[in-house]
């Protein structure tokens, strides 16, 4: 850190050609800059107003082949729309896990935290996280809205259940069917009345997200081809698609599992390797879709398919609350070989047993070869005893 108090006049005095860096520490109300010069000399350090037309006055004096580091918070989106679609700003998203794994200090204040971030960009230490275009953003805000309104009727529906174990009412016959919310009308309690009344504005408001919901699905090529996977709807099918959204991303199916947060935790030391639990890494709603998604197959699949097999053999050894999360995970890895190639789970499962026959066939072909070999060779040893036999006698 440079002793003396810097300041914006400071970014005036560097020569035009030399890159600027810049560091941004966002909050809800304000946001911390930082600027470093190629030799990690600091330039500026100050706090501004978290608003759109102070954020464009004071960027705009920036100079132009600066770089900008922003860490992902709850606010990120409209400031890093501002600066990379509105004023064409070199702008990087930091992974604010994984860059705080390498900038780790027990000093934490804003102004700190800015000048490490424009720091670590300097190096090229930055973890970016990858920012999602427009369109796909637009998905998974409806996708968490209608999540939302959900768990918000499944709260109601709970406060209703608690009221009647209360007070020792059992109406008979499914749960919030139409006789059953006249029978609960009947009972004249207020409460009651009320969370009915919130019940069906949050209906309404489920039934629009779906709407929309259905129409980007139509244009969404990735959950059209999910929706092959018996088990898997519209809402599930965008859940995943949006969440991926390029699966050139990754490399691997490994991959695509560990970034949903799927993959086992490992712990390795001194030559012993444990596997412990899921590392719940990335979005949980994924995950809760994901294991949605295979207990739903488990009943909808007609006949026996890989995802069953597994399951049922996971679940004897393991019990079932282990053997469907392994069997979402597993689902994942067929998804990441659906989206690569562009094909339909049957395809997949039909390329699959062919090249497992074809697998079986050449391990069948190798095992006969070798046998033939092994037997030649047995054949001319044996030979070899004989006519070492004869000239021995002679």
């Amino acid at each position: 850190m440079a002793a003396t108090k810097p300041s914006t006049t400071e970014i005036k005095k560097v020569k035009g050609k030399q890159k600027i860096f810049f560091g941004l520490d966002l909050h809800k109300k304000f946001l911390q800059v930082a600027a470093v010069d190629q030799e990690g000399n600091l330039l500026m350090n100050k706090r501004i107003e978290n608003d759109f037309v102070v954020i464009e006055r004071e960027f705009s004096t920036f100079p132009k082949n600066a770089r900008y580091v922003l860490e992902s918070s709850s606010v990120w989106y409209g400031v890093y729309q501002k600066l990379v679609r509105d004023m064409g700003l070199d702008v990087v998203m930091s992974n604010p896990y994984l860059t705080r794994l390498i900038a780790k200090s027990k000093k934490k204040t804003d102004r700190f935290d800015a000048h490490a971030l424009a720091d670590l960009l300097r190096g090229g230490y930055i973890h970016e996280s990858y920012v999602s275009p427009p369109k796909t953003v637009e998905e998974k805000r409806v996708i968490r809205f209608r999540t939302g309104m959900v768990q918000s009727r499944t709260r109601m529906k709970n406060m209703i259940h608690g009221i009647l174990l209360q007070e020792s009412i059992k109406i008979p016959g499914r749960t919030f069917t139409p006789a059953f919310n006249r029978a609960l009308h009947g009972l004249k309690d207020w409460r009651i009345d009320e969370y009915l009344k919130g019940i069906i504005s949050l209906d309404e408001r489920i039934s629009r997200a779906n709407f929309k919901i259905n129409d980007m699905v139509k244009d969404n090529e990735y959950a059209q081809i999910l929706m092959s996977i018996p088990g898997v709807g519209k809402f599930t099918a965008l859940a995943i698609a949006s969440e991926i959204d390029d699966i050139g991303r990754f490399q691997d199916p490994d991959k695509l599992v560990a970034y949903i947060g799927l993959a086992p935790s490992v712990r390795n030391s001194a030559g012993i390797t444990h596997h412990g639990r899921i590392t719940h890494a990335g979005n949980k709603t994924v995950r809760w879709v994901l294991t949605e998604a295979a207990l739903a197959h488990m009943i909808h699949a007609k006949g026996t398919t890989v995802l069953t097999e597994f399951y049922k053999r996971v679940a004897r050894k393991r019990g079932t609350s282990k053997a469907i999360v392994a069997t979402a995970a597993k689902m994942l890895r067929i998804i990441f070989w659906m989206l690569k190639k562009r094909i339909t789970f049957a395809e997949c499962q039909r390329q699959r047993t062919e090249s497992r026959r074809n697998a079986e066939a050449k391990h069948l072909k190798n095992v006969k070869e070798k046998k033939s070999v092994k037997d030649k060779k047995s054949v001319k040893d044996k030979k070899s005893v004989k006519d070492g036999k004869k000239l021995a006698k002679k």
